[in-house]
């Protein structure tokens, strides 16, 4: 009861009185009228001692209430912290985590004991530790109030893990006055590595793509977005930039002679023999038609582009390929045009290919297995 202290205090006061007058009263035979003027003084009196009781009493009451409250949410946060789905890591300002719960401890492969010894850095990749620490100096310095970060991780077994951190400061300071930071780190691998063979799937097909399906070197559709390119930037630069069309010599005789099995692998022999003879980064082999192929020579002059196109001839003679059906040799042979950007051109990138089909073409009126040069008229 809330007056329990006030009524028990006043009950005893009158009681007592009580007594005190009965007893007065056979001893003297009258009552003085002393006892019943200090009654409402004894009263007053009770009613404070026993209100201060009450006061006591309630506080007691509301601490042992929020004992049992603070105890019921501490066994309710430590059951969480242990069987979260999560890592949870109470951080230091040196980047240790001085607690951690059995998710992380498993994710990471290490003794909770373990871990507390050591830094983000010895169990953390080295770009993605200093980034962390980084984020969690902001976090204490309170430049920030929370940070998102996905970072790999070496489990003690030296497997590379992925995690996703999410960070913020601890409300409950250190000791020294110094703040803690909590983190929980969700295990992002599978995702990770199922993002990592989405991209090489798409790597691969976006190579597929620009990519002959015979030949296996660069496609039409390839070649034309690389030529604008090159173009572009040998105009802006003002850099000379060579093209070489070839076509194989008589290549429907030797189809018709040998069949379409025979003449897919002479196309893939030349397609291989031409790509091995360009040898540098930026040059450029692509199949153009059914057996025509076209080179692109960046920072390659008209002189260079005539060496180049040399070996590429004298590479396809050496394949020593049977063609029975060419009028020019017992072998496979190549017929090449160039062409080439002079730096104060006013050509487009169109002009440029007419340019060395025309070479090409003349080289064939000339007999073909030859190679050609677009002189200007």
């Amino acid at each position: 009861m809330k007056y329990i202290g006030r009524l028990s205090a006043c009950i005893l006061v009158l009681v007592t009185n009580c007594f005190y007058i009965i007893y007065y009263y056979l001893r003297d035979g009258f009552i003085d009228s002393i006892e019943f003027v200090g009654l409402p003084i004894l009263l007053v009196i009770a009613w404070w001692v026993g209100k201060q009781y009450d006061k006591s009493r309630l506080l007691e009451k509301k601490f042992e209430l929020e004992s049992k409250e603070f105890e019921r949410r501490n066994r309710l946060f430590q059951t969480i912290f242990e069987t979260a789905p999560i890592g949870i890591a109470l951080l230091d300002k040196n980047g240790k985590p001085v607690i951690s719960n059995p998710k992380l401890q498993e994710f990471l492969g290490y003794t909770g004991i373990e871990l507390s010894a050591m830094s983000l850095s010895e169990f953390s990749q080295n770009d993605d530790a200093e980034l962390n620490m980084k984020l969690l100096n902001e976090l204490l310095e309170g430049k920030i109030d929370h940070y998102l970060l996905e970072k790999r991780y070496f489990r003690k077994d030296g497997q590379l893990v992925w995690g996703q951190v999410t960070s913020s400061l601890f409300p409950i300071p250190n000791n020294d006055g110094s703040n803690y930071v909590i983190g929980m780190v969700n295990d992002i691998t599978e995702r990770k590595i199922a993002e990592q063979r989405l991209m090489e799937a798409y790597q691969e097909l976006e190579f597929l793509s620009n990519r002959d399906g015979l030949t296996k070197i660069a496609n039409r559709r390839y070649f034309d977005d690389y030529f604008i390119n090159e173009y572009n930037h040998s105009v802006r630069y003002h850099r000379p930039l060579s093209l070489i069309l070839l076509d194989i010599d008589y290549f429907k005789e030797y189809n018709d002679h040998y069949g379409h099995v025979k003449g897919d692998e002479c196309l893939i022999q030349v397609a291989e023999t031409i790509e091995t003879t360009i040898n540098r980064p930026k040059d450029l082999v692509a199949r153009y038609g059914g057996e025509e192929f076209i080179i692109l020579l960046p920072e390659t002059d008209i002189n260079g582009a005539a060496v180049v196109a040399k070996k590429i001839s004298l590479a396809i003679e050496k394949l020593k390929i049977p063609h029975i059906g060419s009028s020019v040799s017992r072998y496979l042979t190549a017929t090449l045009g160039m062409s080439t950007l002079l730096v104060d051109s006013q050509s487009t990138p169109e002009d440029l290919i007419s340019q060395a089909d025309k070479a090409l073409y003349q080289a064939k009126q000339k007999g073909r297995n030859a190679i050609e040069i677009y002189i200007m008229e």
